[in-house]
C-alpha cells in the first residue's frame, strides 16, 4: 500500500464487528513521497492483550507491539513500515480502525528527550541492593515518592511510546524480566531499550537529569527451558550496552536476589509494581503503580498450571492484581529493611478475578542460572 498525505484506512477483520480467532494479517505501507515518513493514527483500538497483538516493523525489525484499548499512534523513522495483526484462539474484541498516511513534518521521538550518556563503571562493589527511597496495577496506587523502587525499569522499543513489559536491575550490567516478554524477538535485541530511573513514562518533566534515560539492550538471554505454552521457566536476562553506576544516585539501584530456595515466602506481604493496565484490557497509567498482595501456599487456591518454578500472590476475593503490561516486573518482599525480589510477573486468568491470583516465576529457583549468565557483572551487597 502506497499512501499520500490523505492516507488510507486499515481495519481489523470483520470490523466494526469483532475480529475472529487465529487471524493473521499483514500490511506493507510506504509513503508516496520518498523523503516522508509514515504516520499511523488509530481512532478505535480494542485488542486483547492475552495473545492478540499488533506488531509494527521497520526494515524487518520489530519496533512496537500494541494491544489494549483507546486511541493509539505510531510514527515511523523511515519511508515505510509493516503492520502485522495476529490473534490466538481465546476470545475476541472489536479490533481497530487506523488511518495510515504520509507525513512530511518532523516528529519528536520521546527517547530523544532523555540523556543517554554512558555511566562510568566505577567501583560498585560496595553499593547496597534492595534499598528503597521511602522518604495500577489493579487495586493499587501510584508509587510515591517517585523512584521509590529504583531497580524497576520499563521495556520498549526505541521508537515506541509506552513500556509494554517491566523488569528489574539486578546488578550493574543486567536486567531481569519474563521470557514471554521477549520470546518473539528470537534473540534480536536491535532497537530494544530499558527505561531506568523513570516514573512518568509519557513525560520528561520529572526525570532526574543525567540518571533517567533509555539504555540500549545489547544481548537477550532467555532461559533454555522456557515453555511458551505452560510459561514454565518464564525468566530472561537483558545485558545492557553500558555499565550502570549503582552507587552515585539513589534513583538508580539494584534489587536483592534471594539467598537460597529454602524459603517459600508464603504468608508474607509482597509488592508488585508496573506500568500495566488498571483493568483487564484497559489503558495504561502514565506513572508507575504498585500493589501489595499476600504470597500464597503452593496450592494457589487450586488453580491448575502452577509448577514448582512458580509462586502465586493475591486475594481470594480478588480486587488486587497485576495486569497486562506488568509482565516481567518484580514481586518483592521486605527483609531486614531491604527489598528482595522473589517473583517475576508471569501470568494469570484475568486481572484481579476472584479465586485467580497472579502467578510469578519463582526467582529463588534460578539464582544459580542467573549468576552463571551474569559473571561479568558486579553485584551490590
Amino acid at each position: 500500500m502506497t499512501v499520500d498525505e490523505e492516507g488510507e484506512e486499515i481495519t481489523s477483520p470483520n470490523y466494526p464487528a469483532n475480529y475472529g480467532n487465529r487471524e493473521s494479517c499483514t500490511w506493507n505501507i510506504k509513503a508516496e513521497n520518498p523523503s516522508a515518513t509514515v504516520e499511523m493514527e488509530c481512532s478505535v483500538f480494542n485488542v486483547r492483550c492475552n495473545g492478540d497483538r499488533m506488531v509494527i516493523l521497520e526494515d524487518g525489525t520489530v519496533m512496537d507491539r500494541i494491544c489494549g484499548r483507546g486511541s493509539k499512534s505510531y510514527y515511523s523513522l523511515g519511508n515505510s513500515l509493516t503492520i502485522r495483526f495476529r490473534t490466538n484462539k481465546q476470545g475476541t474484541r472489536k479490533g481497530f480502525s487506523c488511518r495510515v498516511r504520509s507525513s512530511s513534518s518532523s516528529t519528536t521521538d520521546l527517547s530523544t528527550n532523555t540523556e543517554e550518556t554512558t555511566s562510568s563503571p566505577g567501583n560498585t562493589g560496595s553499593c547496597q541492593c534492595g534499598v528503597a527511597n521511602t522518604d495500577r496495577i489493579v487495586g493499587g496506587q501510584v508509587v510515591s515518592p517517585k523512584n521509590k523502587y529504583p531497580w524497576h525499569v520499563g521495556i520498549k522499543f526505541s521508537n515506541g511510546r509506552n513500556y509494554w513489559c517491566g523488569g528489574s536491575i539486578i546488578n550493574d550490567r543486567y536486567v531481569m524480566t519474563a521470557a514471554h516478554c521477549i520470546d518473539d524477538l528470537n534473540g534480536n535485541a536491535q532497537g530494544l531499550v530499558v527505561g531506568v530511573a523513570d516514573h512518568n513514562m509519557f513525560s520528561t518533566t520529572d526525570d532526574v537529569s543525567g540518571v533517567t534515560r533509555l539504555v540500549n539492550v545489547e544481548q537477550i538471554i532467555g532461559h533454555p527451558d522456557y515453555n511458551d505454552r505452560t510459561l514454565n521457566n518464564d525468566i530472561a536476562l537483558l545485558r545492557l550496552s553500558e555499565t550502570l553506576d549503582l552507587s552515585q544516585h539513589k534513583q538508580l539501584r539494584a534489587v536483592c536476589l534471594p539467598a537460597d530456595d529454602s524459603k517459600n515466602y508464603a504468608g508474607m506481604m509482597a509488592i508488585a509494581s508496573g506500568w500495566g493496565t488498571l483493568s483487564s484490557g484497559g489503558s495504561q497509567p502514565s506513572r508507575l503503580n504498585e500493589v501489595t498482595v499476600p504470597i500464597l501456599e503452593q496450592s494457589c487456591f487450586g488453580i491448575s498450571g502452577v509448577t514448582a518454578n512458580m509462586l502465586c500472590a493475591g486475594l481470594r476475593e480478588g480486587g488486587k492484581d497485576t495486569c497486562q503490561g506488568d509482565s516481567g516486573g518484580p514481586l518483592y518482599v521486605e527483609e531486614s529493611s531491604k527489598y528482595t525480589q522473589v517473583g517475576i510477573t508471569s501470568w494469570g486468568r484475568g486481572c484481579a478475578a476472584a479465586g485467580n491470583p497472579g502467578v510469578y516465576a519463582r526467582v529463588s529457583k534460578y539464582v544459580s542460572w542467573i549468576r552463571r549468565n551474569t559473571d561479568d557483572a558486579t553485584y551490590c551487597q
